[in-house]
């Protein structure tokens, strides 16, 4: 009997991007939507009729909704937009991955707490102060609703992406092109490298995991100190880094400042754990070199 693909719908965003190759023993079937990736198939999740056409063509046996509306920003400003696509279309999905006995795969995030008394444990009441915190809290709930569902809340995820939006990202080009960049004075993160966060997922998966895991990195730090190691890794001038509490960078979003999450589950679970930031960006910088 032949086995059933892994689908990954969201191929062409960073994490999307990084799942879908973490899986290439497997028979993969990827999606796109907004940014074009080679070999995927064009998706909107907000079409429910064709989110469950496809997957009841593909038949997959796990389903990776890695595609979402990320921007804090947006979705405080444009909640019923943004909830189409990060609330309506994961129903869509889910609808569709139990209609085929599939493992559905979501994201979340550490934005599903207040942040006042950080790091967090994967039984911690959720209770976010911005609207994104809430579509991930609503996707969560969808996501449970499944038999056969696996709940990975992450935290700053970055690595090498094509749009280079994510906060590494952002670091060494300002500091690369001599521009000062503002980092929250007073907010922690728990960064997460995707390459490693891709494979822990896989491991997840393929273990026969379920229930709802941190997957993020090893430890929780402050922002500032990410972009000071960003700067040493890749000989930039830490000098041009500028730290400001959160409450002076006129975001439309509250964030939750003492957030983090604790990771020792994922450990018992998989044997491992993601990539320390120090060894992330590394990599990052021996991959750019080849």
């Amino acid at each position: 009997m032949t086995a059933r693909p892994v689908l990954v719908i969201g191929a062409a965003g960073l994490v999307g991007r990084h799942v879908r190759s973490a899986f290439g023993g497997r028979d993969v079937v990827a999606t796109q939507y907004r940014k074009t990736v080679a070999g995927a198939e064009p998706l909107d999740i907000t079409d429910a009729a064709a989110t469950r056409a496809l997957v009841v063509r593909s038949r997959p046996d796990v389903v990776i909704l890695a595609a979402a509306e990320p921007y804090v920003e947006r979705c405080e400003r444009e909640p019923e937009a943004t909830r189409r696509v990060n609330v309506e279309g994961p129903r869509a999905v889910a609808r569709a991955a139990a209609a085929v006995d599939a493992l559905l795969v979501v994201f979340s995030s550490e934005y599903v707490f207040d942040g006042r008394d950080g790091p967090y444990r994967e039984d911690h009441p959720t209770a976010p102060i911005n609207e994104y915190g809430r579509q991930k809290v609503a996707v969560e709930a969808i996501a449970r609703e499944l038999p056969r569902h696996l709940v990975c809340r992450t935290s700053g995820v970055f690595g090498w992406d094509p749009d280079r939006k994510n906060f590494a990202c952002q670091i060494i080009d300002h500091l690369r092109a001599g521009r000062r960049f503002v980092v929250p004075s007073d907010q922690v993160i728990t960064a997460s490298y995707a390459p490693s966060l891709a494979a822990a997922v896989r491991d997840l998966v393929e273990g026969g995991h379920v229930g709802v895991f941190h997957v993020a990195g090893p430890r929780v730090l402050p922002r500032g100190e990410l972009a000071r190691l960003a700067a040493r890794a890749f000989d930039l001038d830490e000098s041009l880094i500028d730290e400001r509490p959160t409450a002076e960078l006129g975001l439309a979003a509250p964030r939750p400042l003492n957030a983090g999450l604790t990771t020792e589950r994922l450990r018992s679970a998989i044997g491992w754990s993601l990539a320390d930031p120090v060894a992330a960006l590394e990599d990052m910088r021996e991959t750019e070199a080849r």
